[in-house]
């Protein structure tokens, strides 16, 4: 199938910084992979729209920081992609999507490669960000802004 392109347009994706830290445990875990879906992953995001419709979108990830700490890996990554719109043709809801959802999902996808790329030589393998359900990150941001943060 021939993909078709998207309305919206990603300039350009950084990595603003990224962190890797490995805590040896007393032993090696039996099953890494149970130990990775263990590790609390926090994520922060922000939208900054400027004047000319260039579209900032700051990710932010921690992985294994707060909380209890487990063994392995502690990491950190931050990013931005800037976006825009070349066209004004594309109705209010999809466009909202675009901006919002898609600009979030893309640039968490940018920093899953670069937390993969960061730990591929680490003593436990490549760590791999699992699926993150957006629509929830969305709700608590919301909640967050309204002051109801769970």
């Amino acid at each position: 199938m021939i993909a078709q392109k998207s309305a919206l347009k990603l300039e350009h994706f950084s990595v603003l910084q990224a962190h890797y830290n490995f805590s040896q445990p007393k032993k090696k875990p039996k099953d890494i992979i149970k130990l990775f879906q263990s590790y609390e992953i926090n994520i922060d995001f922000a939208h900054h729209f400027d004047e000319d419709g260039l579209i900032r979108v700051f990710v932010r990830i921690d992985i294994n920081q707060g909380g209890k700490i487990l063994p392995g890996y502690k990491l950190l990554v931050e990013g931005v992609g800037m976006f825009h719109f070349p066209e004004n043709k594309i109705p209010d809801k999809e466009k909202d999507n675009l901006k919002f959802y898609s600009t979030v999902s893309i640039v968490i996808g940018y920093l899953r490669n670069s937390l993969s790329n960061l730990t591929s030589s680490a003593p436990f393998g490549p760590y791999l960000l699992p699926p993150i359900d957006l629509n929830d990150l969305f709700i608590q941001k919301s909640q967050e802004s309204n002051g109801l943060a769970r």
